[in-house]
């Protein structure tokens, strides 16, 4: 893991059972709030050109839906978890200090 975190967002700007879309470094990060704890993965869908941050949310089963072809990831490791996406959605290191969201983005994804 790395030492290099950056800020992304306040946890209060992420509502519980909800994602949003944030950017860092370049980065649109999709950042989901799952009331545990925050999970981030990027934000473009691997499937198509699509923002997985608009797409339904379910914190139950941990599943993020692509709001276009309703593709589902598994936000916690960015697996793929239904039809039809086939390929890893990136996912980062994340900590919270405080009221803020960090998430380490120097190196390979997490």
């Amino acid at each position: 893991m790395t030492d290099d975190w950056t800020r992304l967002c306040a946890t209060g700007d992420v509502p519980e059972g909800e994602a949003r879309s944030f950017t860092a470094a370049g980065k649109r990060l999709c950042v989901i709030n799952d009331g545990a704890q925050f999970y981030v993965l990027d934000d473009l869908c691997t499937h198509g050109q699509a923002w997985l941050s608009e797409g339904y949310c379910d914190t139950e089963d941990c599943v993020i839906e692509c709001p276009l072809h309703g593709g589902l990831f598994d936000y916690r490791d960015g697996k793929p978890a239904g039809d039809p996406a086939e390929k890893d959605a990136p996912t980062y290191a994340v900590r919270v200090e405080g009221d803020a969201v960090l998430v380490a983005l120097a190196g390979a994804p997490a």
